[in-house]
């Protein structure tokens, strides 16, 4: 790894650890432990559902959802404590080779610095601006979220790879991006229905994601092989050549 890329991720993981420690001491914790707990749960068994993107070595889960509902129900601890266990087990968990406890701790502190974000710009437009509609304060939430995490991974792969941070970007986000949309969507109304109804109904939406997440995993399988195709093209014509 080039210096100035690992002088890139210990900024981010410096920056990521201040942001946890911000969060983890300022209350409030919660009330409703039930409540979180449940999140908390299935959140790590969303993080076991993983997208391999083109141009990454990681992966993306759909536990972004419960992220996006925590900025709209839970507290700041409750939410930050609930998005970096979920990223650690998706890290962990079947992969091919363990990475280094340094790729876990950026990873981890890249989303840290999106949600810290992404939950602090939500609660502002809440008190600034008076805007108590759950659809606004997540639709804020979910883009900030998402352009910072995208853009801060895509940051050391453009490090690394000697490209330009906006091409890195449009190969391993641009794709993903409705995806991530759509999560914000289910997010919301989940949120939103939970205002009606409490907490517990709005989970029957979630098989949505999971539908989504079917759906994008076979376009992505579909795109690795067509790749792999074009790849091999090339040189099967070059041997019908040689033969020739």
């Amino acid at each position: 790894m080039p210096d100035n890329a690992k002088v890139y991720v210990s900024l981010v993981s410096a920056a990521g650890i201040a942001a946890m420690a911000y969060a983890f001491l300022n209350p409030p914790w919660p009330h409703d432990f039930f409540r979180f707990g449940t999140y908390f749960l299935l959140s790590l068994l969303a993080a076991t559902l993983k997208l391999r993107l083109p141009g990454l070595t990681g992966t993306m889960s759909i536990g972004f959802v419960f992220v996006l509902l925590g900025i709209a129900q839970l507290t700041l601890p409750e939410t930050m404590l609930m998005a970096g266990s979920g990223v650690v087990l998706q890290c962990l968990w079947r992969v091919k080779s363990r990475p280094a406890p340094m790729q876990v701790l950026f990873n981890v502190s890249a989303v840290a610095i999106s949600l810290f974000l992404a939950y602090e710009c939500s609660q502002l437009v809440r008190t600034q601006f008076h805007a108590d509609s759950v659809s606004i304060v997540l639709a804020v939430a979910t883009c900030l979220h998402f352009m910072a995490n995208s853009l801060l991974v895509s940051g050391v792969l453009s490090l690394v790879k000697g490209e330009s941070l906006r091409a890195v970007w449009q190969q391993c986000y641009l794709f993903v991006f409705p995806y991530y949309l759509l999560g914000g969507v289910v997010a919301g109304l989940m949120a939103a229905s939970g205002q009606e109804f409490g907490w517990k109904p709005p989970l029957l939406i979630l098989p949505v994601m999971g539908l989504a997440f079917l759906f994008y995993r076979l376009c992505l399988t579909r795109l690795v092989m067509l790749s792999s195709v074009a790849l091999t093209a090339p040189s099967l014509l070059t041997r019908k050549t040689r033969s020739a």
